[in-house]
């Protein structure tokens, strides 16, 4: 007896390591531009870094959230279908 997987768990594991993926390219670029970029204030009277941090990088990242989730991750029903033929029943 051959053990059939739900379609779903493939597509979970699709999205976690899209997850997974997202999240280290975030942590990637704020470890970076913290590195490069000086402490002098120089934008909005903040030092650069935490300018840069916690303004700019959040929005672009939430821009490219929008992108990856609406070209990468399908949307699947989270029901079984025996559940809903029981339930028009």
């Amino acid at each position: 007896m051959k053990f059939i997987e739900d379609p779903r768990i493939k597509v979970a594991r699709k999205c976690l390591a899209l997850a997974w993926i997202y999240f280290f390219l975030y942590l990637t670029v704020i470890m970076v531009t913290s590195y490069v970029l000086g402490t002098e204030p120089c934008v909005w009277g903040l030092p650069r870094w935490v300018a840069v941090h916690n303004i700019i990088v959040p929005v672009v990242f939430g821009i490219l959230l929008i992108f990856v989730v609406e070209k990468f991750m399908p949307d699947i029903p989270l029901n079984n279908d025996d559940e809903k033929s029981e339930a028009d029943e």
